[in-house]
């Protein structure tokens, strides 16, 4: 049956009505073996699916990343009859669940790649998200600290790495 919910503690698709149904997805290839999938689909579309199981798009893996896939392609496309497959009874289970919940800054990364970049970027769009969806959170910050003479120098590398990298805090 349907049950209200979040589909994420953090709420990153927001409240919607998903199901989960025990489907076990089987592959035409004989060599592969695909593991039992949980279905976790949203009536979040403005269209629903005809009859059960028809979506237009299916994500797999209901982790962080598989969890803003969805959510991203669901702002872009309202009408997208969605699914995201995931193969434990609740998303978020593995890797997602288990982080420490920090928002890096970009500071340990060389100016001007691309990790520093999207680091920064992430950063600013994070907390905007956090604000915009009223989500609690406590900006603490970082406290990096030589523990010795010869480490003034990297300290200060450190430093100009993230000013160069565009670090506000």
């Amino acid at each position: 049956g349907a049950r209200r919910g979040t589909l994420a503690a953090c709420g990153v698709l927001g409240p919607v009505v998903w199901r989960t149904a025990g489907y076990s997805l089987s592959c035409p290839n004989a060599k592969c073996s695909l593991p039992s999938t949980r279905l976790f689909s949203s009536s979040r579309s403005i269209a629903a699916p005809q009859s059960k199981g028809e979506y237009d798009l299916a994500v797999v893996g209901g982790g962080i990343v598989g969890l803003a896939t969805a959510r991203e392609l669901l702002i872009r496309h309202p009408g997208l009859r969605l699914a995201v497959l995931e193969k434990e009874s609740e998303v978020g289970f593995h890797q997602t669940g288990h982080n420490s919940g920090v928002v890096h800054a970009g500071i340990y990364y060389p100016p001007g790649s691309l990790k520093a970049k999207l680091c920064v970027q992430g950063l600013d769009l994070s907390y905007k998200y956090f604000d915009d969806q009223k989500i609690p959170y406590k900006k603490c910050g970082k406290l990096i600290v030589a523990l010795s003479q010869d480490e003034l120098p990297g300290l200060e590398q450190l430093h100009k790495r993230g000013v160069t990298n565009g670090v506000k805090d």
